[in-house]
Order: structure tokens, then sequence, then C-alpha cells
């Protein structure tokens, strides 16, 4: 007997988990949608849960109907081509279902974030949803730093890009600070402390005087988005001018960062000594 009572109370059990399920079944479907960029393949899927008397209302759009919802999200995508949408947990309350959401760009950047109301009709399908923007819409604490991490190793990787490759001093000049500190090892012939672009262009030009180079190992970047640091470890293959040697020698840099603008380099050279007396030596 007991165990008949246990098998009705999981059957049961089991029956409420499956109604709660199937009740958020066209929110699942409704969310997959906006993140549908083919127009095609989205539209089948609003057939599934949308009638033609179902609504969608929001701050740009107040429609009625299957192709009309399609057409809301085809002109969201003309807006915002790279948007990706993220959302929160859902409140259901009988026929409705709410929850927050959040739409960034494909660099974490919030476009905009608000909150969704839907109405269901018990039968697998949406009657009607109003959303809501929020313009004080924020990142959470994690995002802001991921975010701050991309743009950080975007500007160290422009740089690198325009010193060690593309030689554009033009594009350095819109990735540092006016007040930017360079500091190079004293021990080395062009060694000291350079600060802002007109002093880096002349510690650039005397280290020229001493050697060629070319990257040997492409640079591994490392961040600490708290800090607003970057660290980057290449390999340079050096040719020094006065005796004709070539030396291969790994370099590690120290960024600082600041409002998107490098605000301080100090590179760190695998043997410092070495590198000044090879750049030092004669024939």
């Amino acid at each position: 007997m007991r165990k008949s009572y246990l098998f009705c109370f999981l059957f049961v059990l089991t029956g409420l988990f499956g109604q709660k399920k199937d009740k958020l079944y066209p929110v699942t479907v409704y969310e997959k949608i906006w993140q549908e960029r083919n127009t095609d393949v989205r539209l089948k899927m609003i057939k599934s849960i949308w009638l033609e008397e179902s609504t969608f209302e929001d701050a740009s759009a107040s429609i009625k109907g299957i192709a009309a919802f399609n057409n809301v999200i085809n002109d969201f995508y003309k807006k915002y081509p790279d948007a990706v949408l993220t959302s929160g947990a859902k409140i259901v309350k009988d026929n409705y279902v709410s929850w927050d959401w959040k739409i960034q760009d494909s660099k974490n950047k919030l476009i905009m974030g608000g909150r969704e109301f839907a109405r269901l009709n018990g039968k697998g399908q949406i009657s009607k949803i109003i959303s809501f923007w929020n313009k004080d819409a924020t990142l959470s604490e994690a995002d802001i730093l991921k975010n701050l991490e991309a743009d950080n190793l975007e500007v160290v990787e422009k740089y690198f890009e325009s010193l060690f490759k593309t030689k554009d001093l033009n594009a350095i000049a819109t990735l540092i600070d006016d007040e930017a500190v360079y500091n190079q090892a004293t021990g080395l012939p062009y060694g000291g402390i350079y600060k802002g672009l007109d002093e880096w262009n002349k510690m650039f030009a005397k280290s020229a005087e001493f050697f060629d180079f070319q990257i040997e190992k492409e640079p591994v970047y490392f961040s600490d988005a708290s800090k607003n640091e970057v660290f980057i470890y290449f390999t340079i293959s050096c040719k020094a001018k006065k005796s004709g040697k070539t030396l291969s020698m790994p370099v590690s840099e120290h960024f600082d960062l600041k409002n998107g603008k490098i605000t301080g380099i100090t590179p760190f050279y695998f043997d410092t000594k070495q590198f000044a007396e090879f750049l030092k030596s004669k024939k």
C-alpha cells in the first residue's frame, strides 16, 4: 500500500513539474525567436507560439499578427546587427510571465535593458507581449570588468600593430595619453624616462640607431581589468647596427591604461645586461 501511495505522489509531482515546464515553453521559444537572424527560419518559429490575434508592444512598435512581429525583429537587427540578447529568471503567476532582459553588442557594450511581460493563452501560445525599456539599466560589475578588459586589450593590440608592424606613429598618437610615460631600463643606450608623444618619438628614433628587429614570436596577452593593466610577452630577433650580430630576446611589456588610453609602458628584457652589451658591441 505504501508503495502505491508513493507511486501516486511521484506521478502527481512529475505532472506538476511537467505542467510548469510546458507553461514556459512558449516563452522559451519566444527568446529563441529573438536570437534567430534568419527571417524565414524565425517566421516558422513565430507561427508555433504566435497567433494572428497576438500583439506586441514596446517603445518603438505596437503590432498585431505573425508577419508584423517578424518585421519588428527584422528592423531590430537592421539597427543592431551584432546584438546579443540575455534574460533573467522568469516569474510565473497564473498565465502571466515576466523577466528582465538586456541587449549587448558584440563587444559586450550595453545597448539597452528592460522587462518583458507575456500573457499566455494556456495552449502553448503567447497572446500578448508588453516590453518595457529601462534607460537606467546597467551591467553587472563582472560584465563591466569584462568589457573593460576587452577594451584595454584592443588598445594594446592596436599599439603593438602600429609600432612593430605598420610603423604608424600617427595611429600610436591616438592610443596614448598626453602625459603617458615610457620607462626604458637605464642600462640601455636609449634608457630613461620619456613623457609624452614627442619624447616617445625621440626614444624610438634613438633606439633605431642601435638595432633593427623583427617579431620572432607573436605576443601573448594577459589582462587585469580591475587594475587597468595589460601584460604582453613576445620575442624579437635583433640585428645590431654596430656589430652586425644577431640576437633573439624574449620581452615582456607592462601597460597601464585609463579611459581607453595608454598612460604608461615599462618593457622588461629577458636579459637587459646582455641586450645592452649586444647593442654597444662593435665588429
